[in-house]
């Protein structure tokens, strides 16, 4: 046999170990996303804790009471959630733009955290079916003249950042509004307190809570409804499962209805389901 024709042979040989040890190691990536998701239901059973990130300065879905305990509409849910997994309830305190970092990073097993379902968030994280419907809405000085989206031209409008509140007033917002952000709820309210800005853009919850401390401001408009869900990472469909379940026992037994007319004042006729 030539040296040409052996030449050829180990060539073809290395070329095929090459491409063996490409497929291991594409096989080995597999598995390894594999075990990265999927896992978190049996995780939080077995270490007998459900890590739950909500924001606490989010009232009412997120704060703390008197005895600086957290509560709210979202912690009620949580508790809910806990109780009925038979486990204990860790809360980790978040502002509304690292709720998606926290959940995909691992640092939190769900978010339960006024967290509006969007078509942009869903691309990141996967949701429950709904457990509450907010409306997002203008809310100004009760003796100011807004009633549109275009009496906002020229006006100062504050928002949550990374909210729906902010998404939903940046996608609908006439030229030459002037849209300013703030990291949590309180921040936002009191900006237009103070009189830093003209309006905000809120939920009905959050105008009920402005007007129990004050009647100078009201709801001016609508601007569109937000249904909100519970955040889960992708692919771990055991976890979603299993809150979709409870979610509709929890809305079947009344308990939902009931943390919501506790701490939102509105209760749902109904909730949209996937």
């Amino acid at each position: 046999m030539g040296m040409s024709v052996i030449g050829g042979y180990l060539k073809k040989a290395a070329a095929v170990g090459a491409v063996a040890v490409m497929m291991t190691g594409f096989a080995a990536g597999v598995a390894q996303a594999a075990d990265a998701t999927g896992k978190a239901f049996d995780d939080i059973i077995k270490r007998g804790k459900l890590i739950v990130g909500i924001s606490l300065s989010t009232p009412p879905y997120g704060m703390t009471d008197a005895n600086l305990k957290p509560a709210g509409f979202d912690v009620a849910i949580a508790k809910l959630l806990a109780r009925d997994l038979g486990v204990e309830l860790e809360i980790v305190d978040q502002v509304s733009q690292a709720r998606i970092p926290n959940l995909t990073s691992g640092k939190v097993d769900i978010l339960v955290s006024s967290f509006g379902i969007t078509a942009e968030r869903a691309k990141a994280v996967m949701y429950s079916n709904a457990i509450y419907v907010d409306e997002q809405m203008v809310i100004a000085p009760a003796k100011s003249n807004i009633t549109k989206l275009e009496d906002l031209v020229g006006k100062r409008v504050g928002v949550t950042r990374s909210t729906t509140n902010d998404t939903i007033i940046t996608e609908k917002a006439v030229k030459g509004t002037n849209i300013q952000r703030f990291d949590d709820d309180a921040a936002t309210n009191q900006a237009l307190f103070s009189g830093q800005v003209d309006a905000i853009v809120s939920g009905v919850a959050a105008a009920n809570a402005i007007n129990k401390q004050t009647q100078d401001f009201q709801r001016k408009f609508a601007v569109r409804q937000s249904p909100m869900g519970i955040g889960v990472r992708r692919g771990e469909f055991d976890l979603l499962q299993w809150l979709n379940t409870e979610v509709m026992l929890l809305w079947n037994a009344g308990e939902i209805q009931a943390a919501q007319k506790e701490w939102l004042g509105i209760v749902n006729e109904n909730l949209p389901r996937f």
